[in-house]
């Protein structure tokens, strides 16, 4: 548990130190927003989980290349943040 517990420190870390470079260019921190992604393996990918999946017909099954999230100011959002 204590490697997790230091991912999740390091990860904070670099939010934040993103979040802060993000507040010296002048950007609206109050309209930020996060969102999670995942990239799946090629469509053609023959490994073992791709595999499986395309046997299940259940796309979600792929094997992952890389996760993760994306942070971005939307200047167009009209939800007002107390």
């Amino acid at each position: 548990m204590r490697k997790q517990e230091l991912i999740i420190k390091k990860a904070m870390l670099e939010i934040e130190k993103m979040l802060h470079e993000m507040g010296k260019d002048g950007k609206d921190l109050t309209l930020l927003k996060l969102k999670k992604y995942q990239k799946t393996h090629h469509i053609d990918c023959m490994c073992a989980k791709c595999m499986k999946a395309n046997k299940k017909k259940n796309p979600g099954l792929r094997g992952l290349r890389e996760f993760g999230f994306k942070v971005y100011v939307d200047e167009h959002d009209e939800e007002i943040i107390e």
